[in-house]
């Protein structure tokens, strides 16, 4: 009887013992098994607005309006940087539990430089609010810390090797979409592309009415062609501002100022039929040669409403620089214009 007892006894002490182990385990490996562990909102389609505010008073926010994320109010967010960020928000997952002697360090430096974030679904509701602390050494792992919680847990994101940090932090120009133009071809109004030191081949193009266009001298000195347009070229044309991106925001270049006051290689201005209007300049920046010998621009500083400054290539924006002939029958087919 004695026997029996010991042997049920020492059953139930090996049987805790493998259930402690195993939960332990499962800790470790990342199983969410409590409210302050469970940071990944795996319906991203639900979220609606992401806020992330850092210790030295910079804020970001992301708000999705109809299929598209403004930044901070204003601006387009940039695609692959909201895909990216809100792939983390979806993945993110406890790798394991910090011992308790590296817990007080890991609080210290999560209120010295920590990240608050904040996620919210369509109608304005509270998902999740955590905190984003410092890296482990090995840059593997990210410390984050749910709100109401004391305590801070080393997470990652699976199948992807480094720390995940710098995807909430990434500054003005890196949140901002680079695009120029992202413009329905139907919904433009009007382009006009002057060239001030080439004006006979500036011109206005114009639509009006159901795929008819107007094309004619942007100056009135030039005079007016007289032979038929080619077919399709306008809207042909115009299918190019679906999607023009630039290479890179160029804020900070001490250059800026300078650039702005030389005279353009071109002007763009395109009208909405909405009214909007945008007015982009180009200046040339980088100049290579071809195999044969012959130099060619291949960058442009860019100035789009003088208030963005960018960097464009010529083989992204290139196609846009038409002469006024381009349009009409029986003139030399200019592939484009080069400054």
């Amino acid at each position: 009887m004695n026997r029996t007892l010991l042997l049920v006894a020492l059953f139930l002490v090996l049987g805790g013992a493998v259930w402690y182990a195993l939960s332990n385990k499962k800790k470790q490996a990342g199983s969410h098994v409590s409210w302050d562990m469970d940071f990944a909102v795996t319906s991203t389609d639900n979220i609606g607005k992401i806020f992330i505010a850092d210790r030295k008073g910079g804020t970001t926010t992301l708000e999705q309006k109809g299929k598209q994320w403004i930044y901070n109010g204003k601006y387009p967010a940039r695609p692959s940087a909201i895909e990216t960020l809100l792939e983390t928000i979806s993945k993110v997952n406890v790798l394991n539990i910090p011992p308790n002697g590296a817990v007080p360090g890991m609080v210290k430096e999560m209120a010295a430089m920590g990240i608050k974030v904040e996620i919210y679904d369509r109608e304005g509701k509270s998902l999740k609010t955590y905190y984003i602390g410092g890296v482990t050494n090995d840059e593997r792992g990210t410390v984050l810390m749910m709100d109401g919680s004391e305590q801070p847990y080393v997470a990652h994101i699976p199948g992807f090797i480094g720390q995940f940090r710098m995807r909430f932090i990434m500054g003005d120009d890196n949140w901002r979409d680079k695009a120029i133009f992202r413009e329905k071809p139907e919904e433009i109004q009007a382009v006009s592309v002057e060239y001030p030191q080439r004006k006979n081949e500036s011109f206005k193009l114009e639509k009006t009415g159901e795929a008819a266009y107007d094309i004619k001298p942007y100056y009135g000195t030039t005079t007016p062609m007289t032979s038929p347009r080619r077919k399709g070229v306008a809207e042909a044309y115009l299918v190019q501002f679906e999607s023009l991106v630039a290479e890179a925001f160029e804020t900070a270049n001490p250059l800026r100022d300078s650039v702005k006051a030389l005279v353009p290689f071109a002007i763009l201005t395109m009208k909405k039929t909405d009214g909007a209007e945008k007015k982009v300049r180009f200046w040339p920046v980088e100049v290579e040669m071809t195999r044969e010998g012959a130099s060619y621009v291949s960058r442009y500083f860019t100035d789009v409403n003088d208030e963005d400054f960018m960097l464009t290539q010529d083989r992204v924006f290139g196609s846009l620089f038409r002469g006024y002939g381009f349009f009409y029958e029986g003139m030399p087919e200019k592939k484009r214009l080069r400054n």
